[in-house]
């Protein structure tokens, strides 16, 4: 067997390792999500937060091997932690600090706007850092990362809708994580003109007309 041929190999098994613990992780949560949904069919932000994390290893199996992906181990940690922490949040009802009611249509928004992100995206969708081209068209008009901003939408939606400090926490470390998820993202793909020339076109990484 060639010495190409094994690194071929190598990287297959790495993918599908991967791909593997990432769906295992995700999976728990969505176990939990609807646990906690047939207990109590009222929680209407946790059935949107688990059909949001669905969503995500749907894709996640869906999506083709990137040209380049960054298999930092600190990256890795990084973006494993910021795409499925929520695995660690808990589902108890908490303070309203604002009714479902009123939380959850617009939770209902921020995942619309995740879904017509990565209907834009495609089998392009990625939990590492990688390049599998530039995409500007449909949600990526507006801003460069508009599955991030629906995902953070939601995050802070259904922590206002039960929030505790231990809940509050951990997606502190979840939106941190994702910001250096995000910077690390764009200095790969800014090796390319076509991105960098994007850039300038949509100035705005998260929400249209802030930031």
């Amino acid at each position: 067997m060639s010495a190409a041929r094994k690194r071929e190999i190598l990287i297959d098994l790495r993918e599908g390792f991967f791909r593997a613990c990432a769906l295992a992780f995700a999976g728990l949560f969505v176990y939990r999500g609807v646990y906690h949904f047939v207990q109590d069919p009222t929680r209407l932000n946790i059935a949107l937060l688990t059909i949001s994390e669905v969503l995500t290893f749907t894709w996640l199996l869906l999506s083709r091997r990137p040209v380049t992906r960054d298999w930092n181990p600190l990256t890795v940690v990084v973006s494993v932690i910021a795409s499925f922490g929520a695995a660690f949040i808990t589902l108890e009802p908490g303070t309203s600090i604002i009714p479902v009611y009123v939380a959850a249509p617009l939770q209902f928004l921020a995942l619309w706007f995740v879904i017509w992100g990565k209907i834009s995206l495609g089998r392009s969708f990625a939990i590492l850092p990688a390049n599998r081209g530039v995409m500007t068209g449909g949600a990526y008009r507006l801003v460069r990362h508009p599955i991030y901003a629906g995902y953070l939408a939601g995050h802070i939606l259904f922590l206002l809708s039960a929030f505790s400090f231990y809940n509050l926490a951990v997606y502190a470390v979840i939106t941190y994580l994702q910001l250096y998820r995000i910077l690390r993202e764009e200095a790969l793909l800014a090796a390319l003109p076509e991105y960098r020339a994007y850039m300038d076109r949509v100035p705005y990484r998260l929400f249209y007309g802030i930031a």
